[in-house]
């Protein structure tokens, strides 16, 4: 047995699978509160915090979990690709598309430049 090229990459497919096999099983999900809130703003703003959650949560499951490799976890596009075993032109789609919405669900949250 040999040690795979990447091995974050093989640590996520792993644990991707044993989610779908969890979820195809007939795991329930819970709905989102904010005091289970994942994520905290910096300047206080929950709000904007559970928005992003939200955001997150109704983003395709293939488009969120290329987002959450690539921003909270660091992996490259290749790595990602590696990881969930499609071509990279394929993650880099799924990684456009779901900043497109992320940025359209949270735009009452941007903040405005003043000049």
């Amino acid at each position: 047995m040999s040690l795979p090229d990447v091995p974050a990459a093989y640590l996520y497919r792993a644990v991707r699978n044993a989610a779908l096999n969890t979820r195809r099983n007939g795991f329930r999900e819970t709905a989102l509160d904010a005091t289970n809130a994942c994520f905290v703003h910096r300047g206080g703003d929950n709000e904007a915090a559970l928005a992003l959650q939200v955001a997150l949560a109704d983003l395709p499951d293939e488009q969120r979990e290329v987002v959450v490799m690539r921003v909270w976890s660091g992996m490259t596009l290749d790595e990602v690709a590696a990881a969930t075993g499609v071509s990279l032109n394929t993650v880099a789609s799924r990684y456009r598309y779901a900043l497109q919405k992320l940025r359209e669900k949270l735009k009452p949250f941007q903040r405005t430049e003043e000049l």
